[in-house]
């Protein structure tokens, strides 16, 4: 398939804004798509080069494509960077400078889907000295063969912008409407992405062998899941009462304030440590990996645990903005391991042997954990819980709880199964304090005075979760401390698509954790709604954009005040 046809699909998809009508142009792209090319397809369309459990990143800045369109068009910096700002986009401005090349000629080959995807793949394998140099070669070989239009979809795939609206829902209403029965079929086609997070592998399943074979698809050690996630309790009461199972108890858990985990075993003393998010963050954990293997008499499994920092002079628990040190850290690991150390609360068991348990209810996942799990004090333990049908008994646990300086309590409903990714209503959490929401940073501006050189006054948004898009519902005015400052301009800088005066426009990547008096009506914000007086809890460097509130749970939370 060459790309330019691909590059069409693009287009088409770019020019419609109603979600059935983008379904229907992508549903017509898989089912007449090449065999070896539909997975491929399947990925690019969302500006994603490996499945979403492969944390493997490009590692490619908005500078070093600048670098590769000028190296590839011999159009000067400045004229790229006058574009970019004027259109918003580099992508565009990487078209301009292709069509106003300085070269004789420029393109040198074809480029087709499969040649576009490869070199990105192996782009993303450079390290090392000399692997920025040839990361820009790399894109500029991309850039040189391309035309036009061409060129704007290199480049806003190489900075995962693609600005299409096609989300996770589209995409999953599309693979149903191509392969199987349409709508009927796309609750299949979600829970087969949600146990593989792999759309190829899911419209390649979808298209070649139907919808049995697509059910069929299971949990799979080293390929990490999304967590199941928890509504909010409206009080203790309730929430024992709606989760009890048919002898009115249910399990309630401490709630920690930590980095969700999945521990993977494969069988030959292989651990690996997966947060939320997906990441492989095994190295920066030795400590986790090795109380894992002490305490879990099993060669296979995937279990679910909170990994918590605590203070080794206090032995109080640690901000997350404290942990989460750790995930980034690359050299002196043992040394921050000693400097943070970590509890490992276990509360779940989702893989042991050969057999998933993502079907089975949450008594025989926690009765399959306790048959081959030895708690470790003070290194990996169970989550502290109870069972009960007291919801005195359950309100009394809760204030331990917090006065031992957790955040709360989850409610788990022992007869449910494990729904990953989705908010089913299977746990619910009690909290201290009014629920916080975790929102995407759209925009930020720079600050005045001697803050002047930091970016923040953040502009925030919540997902959408059927077209992708991030609709925002306010704006920080205040509430970071010059540590955080400093922090959050590190994060976003790189992360910046187009300038107006002092106000930058973002890649949406950056997740912060966001305190609010209300939330409020407004016409202000695409959302419809507002929040008052928001703050910042904290920066959650553990979250990516697909993590984010949607606009269903800002919705309910307006209702509910």
């Amino acid at each position: 398939m060459e790309y330019a046809a691909l590059v069409s699909v693009y287009e088409r998809l770019e020019a419609t804004s109603g979600t059935h009508d983008k379904t229907d142009i992508l549903a017509e792209a898989l089912a007449t798509a090449e065999e070896d090319t539909l997975g491929t397809l399947a990925l690019l369309v969302r500006g994603k080069v490996f499945p979403n459990w492969d944390s493997t990143t490009l590692g490619v800045s908005s500078s070093l494509v600048t670098d590769a369109v000028v190296d590839a068009t011999g159009v000067p910096a400045d004229r790229i960077e006058d574009w970019w700002r004027e259109a918003g986009d580099l992508g565009d401005a990487a078209a301009e400078a292709v069509r106003e090349k300085s070269q004789a000629t420029l393109a040198s080959r074809t480029l087709t889907v499969a040649s576009v995807h490869e070199t990105l793949e192996e782009l993303a394998g450079y390290e090392g000295s000399g692997s920025q140099d040839r990361k820009v070669k790399t894109v500029a070989g991309l850039v040189g063969s391309a035309d036009p239009a061409e060129a704007r979809w290199v480049v806003r795939t190489v900075l995962g912008a693609m600005r299409l609206g096609v989300g996770e829902g589209i995409l999953r209403d599309a693979i149903a409407q191509a392969f199987l029965d349409g709508a009927a079929d796309a609750d299949a086609v979600e829970r087969a992405y949600a146990v593989t997070n792999d759309a190829a592998l899911v419209a390649e399943t979808a298209s070649r062998e139907g919808l049995q074979a697509l059910e069929a698809l299971d949990l799979r050690v080293f390929r990490p899941i999304k967590p199941m996630l928890a509504g909010k309790a409206d009080s203790m009461a309730d929430a024992v009462s709606d989760l009890a199972d048919d002898d009115g108890v249910a399990l309630v858990e401490t709630k920690y304030d930590g980095i969700r985990a999945k521990l993977h075993a494969d069988g030959d003393g292989d651990v690996r440590m997966f947060t939320r998010r997906l990441e492989d963050v095994t190295a920066q954990f030795p400590d986790v990996i090795e109380a894992t293997r002490e305490a879990v008499a099993a060669d296979r499994y995937i279990l679910e645990a909170e990994v918590v920092g605590y203070d080794p002079e206090t032995g109080e628990a640690v901000p997350f903005q404290e942990l989460s040190r750790r995930i980034k850290r690359k050299r002196g690991v043992d040394a921050m391991a000693e400097e943070v150390p970590v509890t490992v609360h276990v509360f779940d068991c989702l893989l042991l042997g050969e057999d998933s348990l993502l079907a089975e209810p949450l008594r025989d996942r926690l009765d399959a954990l306790d048959a081959v799990f030895d708690p470790i004090a003070d290194r990996i333990e169970r989550a502290d819980h109870r069972r009960t049908a007291d919801p005195e008994a359950a309100v009394s646990f809760y204030e331990t709880v917090v006065a031992s300086g957790h955040e709360g309590v989850m409610v788990k409903n022992l007869d449910a199964s494990y729904q990953p990714g989705s908010r089913v209503g299977y746990q619910l959490k009690v909290k201290s304090t009014m629920e916080p929401l975790d929102l995407v940073v759209t925009r930020a501006k720079w600050s005045e005075g001697r803050k002047s050189d930091f970016l923040g006054r953040p502009y925030l948004a919540c997902r959408d979760p059927d077209s992708g898009a991030f609709l925002e519902v306010g704006r920080m005015h205040t509430g970071f401390t010059d540590a955080q400052l400093e922090a959050f301009t590190d994060l976003v800088e790189p992360l910046i698509e187009s300038v107006d005066g002092r106000e930058a426009d973002l890649r949406p990547e950056v997740v912060l954790e966001v305190e609010y008096e209300e939330i409020q009506s407004s016409p202000t914000y695409d959302s419809g709604y507002a929040l008052r007086f928001p703050r910042l809890s904290e920066i959650r460097t553990d979250l990516g954009p697909a993590d984010a509130d949607t606009i269903g749970t800002v919705e309910r939370l307006y209702d509910e005040q």
